[in-house]
């Protein structure tokens, strides 16, 4: 058997008779079903414990996912090959929490209220990865390094020390906070997984399979800051927001590293290096995206690819061709000088 225990918002307001019906009808179908748990609603929450055999339980939270009453579902707990039910008299027991006054029922009620804030609050911390673990029910911290092959994306804002130098915190909070947006935009669209964020800049992966899709999001991301820059008023320092791409493509090594205190799920390798300093050459050859043959090789159309000529990486005894996509959107018109110069004639 399986238990799955999870939360949810309220994805508009529910009154009293509303809950109760939705515990009513959960009884019927659990009875049908063979299942049995608990369902607490408090402050515009769910928390919920399903418990049966693996394939309606399944069945049941897949109908629970979809429903429109129900949002930001989060599996906190998955219990495989359980021996028996927890709550095996309960085909759906329905508590309203916030309609509870016992004083003895206050406890639960402020530790649902931690749980929901604390989890909501360390989810917009954490990898995809270790949300995806937690959710398939795995624990991430379990997960071994493996050598892989991934596509690796290093992306930083142009001019940073110098927007910091000159920006009051909010204003430079303001620029970031919108470059941010604009990338998990393009890169989850795509299928990209943001890793590590590097306070002026970020590193990303993507799939093997999916370097057209890296190569793609790139370039979403450059046209959303296009657009930012094009929609911020003379005085607004969003008008600045240029950033630097590097991408490549070839094995890393992913996994936990840290310490018994601390980890970090993340990847080291030499492509890891590469794609940081292919994100270091968009400065100098004036492109928001540079990629090698590593990622060239791997385009459907090539056509649309523009080579800018050789470089060679610090440490590496060999030149690399880099390139570029030929979209307007990848001019970078801006430098940190120029950046800077505006700033202080402003």
């Amino acid at each position: 058997m399986k238990r799955i225990t999870y939360i949810s918002n309220f994805s508009r307001p529910l009154d009293t008779d509303e809950i109760k019906q939705i515990g009513e009808v959960s009884i019927r179908n659990n009875q049908r079903d063979h299942l049995t748990g608990a369902l607490f609603c408090f402050r515009n929450i769910f928390y919920q414990i399903l418990e049966g055999e693996e394939a309606s339980v399944d069945t049941c939270f897949a109908r629970i996912s979809r429903d429109d009453r129900h949002g930001g579902v989060f599996t906190l707990q998955i219990e495989r090959n359980i021996p028996e039910r927890a709550y095996p008299d309960w085909s759906m027991k329905t508590v309203v929490l916030d309609e509870n006054t016992d004083t003895l029922v206050q406890p639960i009620k402020n530790l649902l209220d931690s749980l929901s804030r604390t989890h909501r609050i360390l989810e917009k911390y954490t990898s995809e990865f270790v949300r995806t673990s937690i959710q398939n029910g795995e624990n991430p911290l379990l997960a071994q390094p493996k050598k892989i092959e991934a596509v690796v994306m290093f992306s930083d804002i142009v001019g940073s020390t110098t927007l910091s130098e000159f920006l009051p915190v909010e204003k430079i909070t303001l620029v970031l906070d919108a470059y941010y947006a604009a990338a998990t935009k393009a890169l989850s669209a795509a299928g990209g997984d943001i890793l590590k964020l590097t306070g002026d800049g970020f590193m990303a992966r993507f799939p093997a399979d999916r370097t057209n899709e890296a190569v793609a999001a790139a370039l979403a991301l450059q046209k959303n800051l296009q657009s930012i820059r094009a929609n911020a008023a003379p005085d607004d320092p969003r008008r600045m927001l240029f950033a630097g791409i590097g991408i490549t493509r070839g094995a890393v090594l992913e996994g936990n590293i840290g310490s018994g205190m601390r980890r970090d799920y993340t990847l080291l390798g030499d492509s890891v290096n590469t794609a940081a300093r292919l994100e270091a050459v968009t400065r100098r050859v004036m492109r928001g995206l540079v990629f090698d043959d590593s990622v060239y090789d791997r385009l459907t159309d090539r056509s649309a690819a523009k080579k800018l000529g050789l470089y060679k990486p610090k440490g590496k005894s060999s030149h690399l061709n880099i390139y570029t996509l030929n979209d307007p959107a990848l001019v970078q018109d801006e430098s940190s000088r120029s950046i800077q110069e505006k700033l202080q004639s402003a």
